[in-house]
């Protein structure tokens, strides 16, 4: 019958905790996602723009300045 009684009273007390927090604990998941598929449209721009050569063309040189001094 104790064990009942603490069951009972850890089941209200997350249902207490979970009021307080508003019930929101998967919404980083979506969160998450959200920011990938947004980070996968902009490599998407960048690549289908042609600013992706640019980039590369831009580091290599940078490389070889580097490399050549």
């Amino acid at each position: 019958m104790q064990n009942f009684k603490l069951l009972k009273s850890i089941v209200e007390r997350q249902n207490r905790l979970r009021a307080v927090r508003g019930g929101d604990e998967g919404q980083t998941v979506f969160e998450y996602l959200g920011i990938i598929v947004i980070i996968v449209l902009i490599i998407g721009a960048i690549v289908g723009s042609g600013l992706a050569a640019a980039i590369a063309n831009a580091i290599t040189q940078a490389l070889a300045d580097i490399t050549a001094n």
